[in-house]
């Protein structure tokens, strides 16, 4: 039979039992207060948290992880760690996480653990992870914080890009002070651009410069082009291809690939793009800046920023090197006109001295001449003393006329009766030498000047035209109106189809008495006179020239 209770011990156990559920109670408290407090701490870490086993599957993360990755805590649990990466590092990743598990040790951050970290929507990430141990009832965990460092990445890059940029500009200073010519500069300085690192350059690109023509780019640095693809691009027109365009915009030209714009594409038969940069000063542009960049490159704003810093480092060696040349021709000029002055002062003395025997010279070699037989040596020595007289005489006028100080007398005419009038004193000796004279006139502003001075300015240019052509071409003249530096011109073209100048010769031809034609031709003082007529008229004298082709000489005459 049973023992039974009394109740007395009834009431005990049962008190018993109170305490034990208070005991309970108080320790389930504890536990969800322990509990709360956790996933607080946890809630409010700064960093995204994900606690991963090793299977690598996720068993919890936070609401920052899934307001970095875009995830719900739901989405998440259960679900392998690799969901978080990139396709391309998850074989790896599995690799590291049996590494970690076999020997887990803590591992903070700044310990080269940066990952690239993939979001639901597919975008990608740089983070970095610090890891952790974690031992629990259910085994061990490993915890990861991950952090989003795209913005130090950014801080980061731009202050390497900076260090460069700081870099490549002093470099480029350094070369400016190098006693070299600018070409050279040039050259070095493209080299150095193409040498940087985080710019995604092909090898290869130009630096164009504008010269004596406002409107027109000429090759200056061309680094690894051949010359196939060099020839066509010597000379690139304003609005012509990228470049010409990026030059007359003043804006960077950019293009990821081989386009209609790009008027010259079939040079090189490769995939490329282009950073077209201007070379500015103000609104003036100075050159342009090429980089080939590989197909289907994105444009960037550090790109841009950066290679429109080296352009305005490269305006300012280019504007130095103008102020030192044109420092250099006003000297030159200055030493000129000195030698002009010394010449003119002896000019002026001794003019009347020469002139006065020389007339009598002359006179009675004429008389001579008339009077001696035809064939006899005495008719000889007097074609002779007549021709060297007539040379003489010739020079004389010419170094008078060159030295002369009178002002030009101006008036308006029309520029076309002066070069009708002095073609036709040439058109007998063109006919002797089978020359022909084209001429190509269009409708253009009366000019104001001295007509006298034009005109022997005009007949110089037919001179030596003719001359430069003694078994027979063409003799081209044209006229025009062209805008330099705002400035409105009415242009003269002479052009012949003779032997053209030399590049030795190419800087001489206007020094007083220069001259390459025979001594019983030349003074070496045409082409002078033309050059002073010109400037007296606040004009000035362009040549181009093409050995065994021709040459082309240009007057330019304002015009408001």
């Amino acid at each position: 039979m049973a023992d039974h209770k009394t109740r007395e011990q009834l009431i005990d156990e049962k008190e018993k039992m109170r305490q034990k559920f208070h005991e309970l109670e108080a320790c389930r408290y504890e536990f969800v207060s322990i509990q709360e407090r956790y996933n607080r701490l946890i809630e409010s870490a700064p960093d995204a948290l994900v606690f991963v086993n090793p299977e690598s599957k996720i068993v919890l993360v936070n609401a920052q992880l899934e307001k970095m990755f875009g995830y719900s805590e739901q989405e998440l649990s259960g679900k392998d760690l690799e969901i978080l990466i990139p396709e391309r590092f998850r074989k790896t990743h599995h690799k590291n996480v049996s590494d970690y598990f076999s020997r887990p040790r803590v591992r903070p951050m700044g310990t080269n653990l940066e990952i690239t970290a993939l979001r639901k929507d597919g975008t990608e990430f740089p983070a970095d992870i610090s890891l952790s141990p974690l031992q629990t009832d259910e085994g061990l965990l490993a915890t990861g914080a991950i952090r989003d460092i795209t913005e130090r990445k950014r801080a980061e890059h731009q202050i390497e890009r900076n260090y460069h940029i700081q870099k490549v500009i002093s470099a480029v200073l350094k070369v400016s002070l190098q006693p070299v010519s600018l070409e050279e500069q040039m050259d070095s300085i493209l080299e150095l651009i193409l040498s940087i690192p985080g710019l995604a350059l092909k090898p290869k690109g130009y630096i164009y410069l504008v010269e004596d023509d406002p409107d027109v780019l000429v090759l200056k640095a061309p680094r690894t082009i051949p010359d196939s693809e060099q020839s066509p691009c010597r000379k690139v027109p304003f609005g012509k291809c990228l470049y010409g365009q990026a030059a007359a915009s003043c804006t960077t030209i950019f293009t990821d690939c081989v386009d209609e714009s790009h008027e010259m594409r079939d040079l090189s038969k490769l995939p490329h793009g282009h950073y077209c940069v201007p070379i500015l000063s103000g609104e003036k542009t100075l050159g342009v800046i090429n980089l080939f960049v590989h197909e289907g490159h994105m444009r960037r704003q550090e790109e841009d920023e950066f290679l429109t810093a080296i352009a305005s480092a490269l305006a300012s060696i280019v504007e130095r090197h103008q102020v030192e040349t044109e420092k250099h021709r006003l000297m030159e000029q200055l030493a000129e006109a000195e030698k002009l002055s010394a010449l003119g002062r002896i000019t002026a003395n001794v003019a009347d001295e020469i002139r006065n025997p020389l007339t009598s010279i002359g006179g009675f070699a004429r008389r001579l001449q008339k009077k001696a037989v035809e064939g006899t040596k005495e008719r000889e020595y007097a074609e002779f003393i007549v021709t060297e007289v007539t040379r003489m005489e010739s020079i004389l006028r010419n170094v008078i006329s060159f030295t002369r100080g009178a002002s030009p007398q101006k008036e308006l005419f029309d520029v076309h009766d002066v070069i009708k009038e002095a073609l036709r004193l040439f058109e007998e000796r063109a006919g002797e030498r089978s020359i022909i004279i084209e001429r190509s006139f269009v409708e253009i502003p009366n000019i104001k000047g001295d007509k006298e001075q034009v005109q022997e300015a005009i007949e110089n240019l037919f001179s030596n035209a003719i001359d430069a052509m003694p078994a027979g071409g063409t003799l081209s003249v044209a006229t025009g109106r062209k805008v330099v530096n705002e400035q409105t011109y009415v242009t003269v073209n002479v052009k012949d189809t003779g032997k053209g100048i030399s590049e030795e010769n190419m800087n001489k031809i206007f020094e007083p008495f220069f001259t390459t034609k025979v001594v019983v031709k030349g003074t070496g003082l045409g082409l002078s006179i033309t050059r002073k007529i010109m400037e007296e008229h606040g004009g000035f004298i362009k040549i181009e020239s093409k050995v065994n082709t021709g040459s082309t000489f240009s007057l330019y005459f304002p015009f408001s």
